[in-house]
């Protein structure tokens, strides 16, 4: 595409862009659009008249502000027309009457100008809220969005000396998921501001000590320490002066300060979290300059300012108790209204319920993010929270082609320039084009479908999405279905079995309830007959030990289902290896519950394509020997196909008791 500006210096030695061709013109007429894929809907004969702006420096100012927008996707035209377009010209009325003469908008001192703006729209029955909670106005938007441009597009500065940074132009890795992408220091006092930003540089672009997230999180209570700084002591340049009692008096002010920022924390009272965050980002401070030998840095030791007993304890929180996870019943919900959402979201949901990765990992899959190996496929990612590099984990042939259709979809649409991280969720246009999809398309979606379709959970409100549930469902289905604590730690990628524990706990928790909603189980009787008892008279009759086995899920289990002997107890079977001791010789200790159905329908299937071989080949003796067995799986196979769970003898029952135990067993 050819250029459609240059740019000059004009008279006081302000850059000043000089736009060509269409833009050029002062009334840009729809027919002669020089983007026609992006007029979006139809126009008919509007145009924009740009002459309603008598000064000719700021009427520029806004005709480069408007083709860069519309070049750079932006918006398309009928957007632009109907918001943008229209926005201006209230910020050109603004500045007709306060800022007549000026060369640009950036001579307009921002927050008193700003000020004068809000007034102004008042005076003219104009919103300075939108509709959503916590939203501003298009009108106090677009005014900011104009102001900002230009005040960036002047500034020639490297990034990391401006007093607010552009993450995308910082060189270092970022959550492309995420749409904040600015670290501010402007509520940073002045006289203090080039030390915070002078410590983000080295950490966070020099050193690489955190990451841009740790460093937003560090920003948003860091103004705090500096804003009760320059109250206590005004005259202050630095902190070589700091004292104990500084610190002391510190903690007394946050205490007593309301929580801040636009989230749901605003105007609470501080909690010990927000004061620990408070103190520790202080201390890391301290902490750094004191170790580089920083002119500015307190005299007094940093561990002589600072003590243990500072640091508030945090709340104790059972996890398991506050975990959500996305229930079996919510998923099968989900599944049935899958075809409602955009097919690039039902895609990326299914991923994410079927991968266990975060959300923002998911938006930032590879596109080439599908590895065969002998044992079959596997999706390789990164783990990014974690700095754990191509990431693996084993998927079906359905997630394999849910994944080769997005790969398609993206082939089909997209050209090379357009993906330049070569996502497999990319954003095709628009103002973030080439950058993964947002993570909040997902939970956005997902509510807006459990509201349309009336998705409830278990006490029937409509049930809300967070997008990290769907990680711990992974976590939980795994676990439920038996797998091994160290393997489900290793799956998710998680440092240490802290957190996989947790989702043990949660399995501890409702295994009791599920067993208790029962009415049917099933066990085999001393000849092998498959029989049903009623769980409730089962466990009275026999004081059935459901702790024990709960608390012993993971030693219990095997590949053909539970055995619940005392492992202190020698096993009369265990060196009979051809086939499962346990069924074949009516093991009173052996129980077997809807977990192990895919395994008895994997060893039938096998079974009966054997008896076939043996049928061409003339073994019969071969039939005779597997008949009985495949007969005793497939009844084992249509008992729990019902719904049942596991159920077992009593204490006395399963272990020697009385004599037994002094002649060595049942059969000693």
């Amino acid at each position: 595409m050819t250029t459609n500006v240059v740019t000059l210096l004009n008279s006081d030695g302000i850059i000043d862009p000089k736009l060509t061709d269409y833009w050029a013109a002062d009334i840009w007429e729809v027919k002669d659009f020089p983007y026609p894929e992006k007029l979006g809907r139809r126009l008919g004969k509007a145009k924009f008249d740009f002459t309603l702006i008598q000064n000719p420096n700021i009427r520029n100012q806004m005709k480069y502000y408007s083709y860069y927008g519309l070049s750079h996707e932006y918006w398309l035209l009928s957007s632009y027309r109907n918001g943008t377009y229209n926005y201006l010209l209230w910020v050109w009325k603004f500045i007709s009457t306060y800022h007549k003469n000026i060369q640009s908008i950036t001579e307009m001192p921002y927050q008193e100008s700003f000020q004068k703006y809000k007034q102004f729209l008042i005076e003219n029955n104009k919103p300075l809220k939108g509709s959503s909670r916590n939203c501003i106005s298009r009108y106090i938007g677009v005014y900011n969005e104009f102001y900002k441009f230009w005040l960036d597009f002047y500034d020639d500065r490297p990034e990391y000396k401006k007093d607010c940074w552009n993450v995308e132009k910082l060189g270092i890795e970022f959550n492309m998921s995420r749409r904040d992408k600015h670290i501010n220091f402007e509520n940073i006092p002045p006289v203090f501001r080039e030390l915070v930003k002078e410590y983000m540089y080295q950490t966070l672009l020099v050193q690489q000590l955190i990451t841009y997230s740790t460093a937003t999180n560090i920003m948003k209570k860091m103004y705090l320490f500096f804003d009760f700084i320059v109250e206590e002591h005004p005259t202050w340049e630095d902190l070589r002066n700091m004292s104990r009692i500084d610190i002391e008096r510190f903690l007394f002010y946050v205490r007593n300060i309301e929580m801040g920022g636009r989230s749901y924390t605003k105007n609470r009272k501080p909690s010990n979290r927000h004061i620990l965050e408070c103190i520790s980002n202080v201390k890391r401070l301290i902490e750094y300059m004191q170790r580089y030998e920083w002119g500015e840095a307190p005299t007094i030791p940093v561990k002589l300012l600072i003590f243990p007993e500072d640091m508030p304890k945090r709340k104790f929180i059972r996890y398991s108790d506050h975990i959500k996870h996305v229930p079996d019943e919510i998923w099968e919900q989900v599944q049935q209204y899958l075809h409602l959402l955009e097919p690039e979201i039902a895609r990326l949901i299914i991923i994410l319920e079927a991968s266990g990765f975060r959300v923002s990992d998911v938006c930032q899959l590879n596109y080439d993010s599908l590895i065969r190996k002998s044992d079959g496929w596997w999706l390789i990612g990164d783990q990014r929270k974690v700095r754990h590099e191509k990431h693996t984990v084993p998927i079906s042939e359905e997630i394999v082609t849910i994944i080769k259709m997005q790969q398609e979809y993206v082939l089909s649409r997209s050209k090379e320039d357009d993906n330049p991280n070569r996502f497999l969720f990319p954003v095709l246009s628009g103002r973030n084009k080439g950058k993964a999809v947002s993570q909040k398309i997902v939970s956005n979606a997902l509510n807006r479908l459990a509201h349309k379709m009336k998705i409830l959970d278990k006490d029937g409100s409509i049930y809300h999405f967070k997008n990290h549930a769907f990680r711990h469902r992974y976590g939980v289905t795994l676990i439920n279905n038996g797998m091994n604590i160290l393997h489900v730690q290793k799956l998710m990628a998680h440092t240490s079995p802290e957190m996989t524990l947790t989702y043990a706990r949660i399995l501890d928790n409702t295994l009791r309830k599920e067993w208790e909603k029962v009415e049917n189980a099933v066990r085999l009787n001393p000849h092998g007959e498959v029989i049903y008892a009623d769980l409730s008279e089962q466990a009275e009759e026999n004081g059935l030990e459901l702790e024990w086995i709960r608390h012993n899920m993971d030693s219990v289990r095997q590949d053909h289902g539970f055995c619940i002997k005392s492992p202190k107890l020698n096993c009369d079977f265990l060196e009979q290896t051809l086939e499962p001791p346990c069924i074949k010789n009516n093991c009173r200790s052996f129980h077997v519950n809807q977990t192990f159905l895919d395994y008895y329908n994997s060893q039938i299937i096998k079974m009966e394509s054997d008896i076939e071989l043996y049928k061409k080949s003339g073994r019969h003796r071969s039939i005779e020997l597997i008949e009985p067995k495949i007969s005793k799986y497939k009844e084992i196979r249509e008992s729990i196909s019902e719904g049942t769970e596991i159920l077992g003898l009593s204490k006395e029952r399963r272990e020697y008791i009385g004599s037994e135990r002094k002649k060595g067993g049942p059969h000693g």
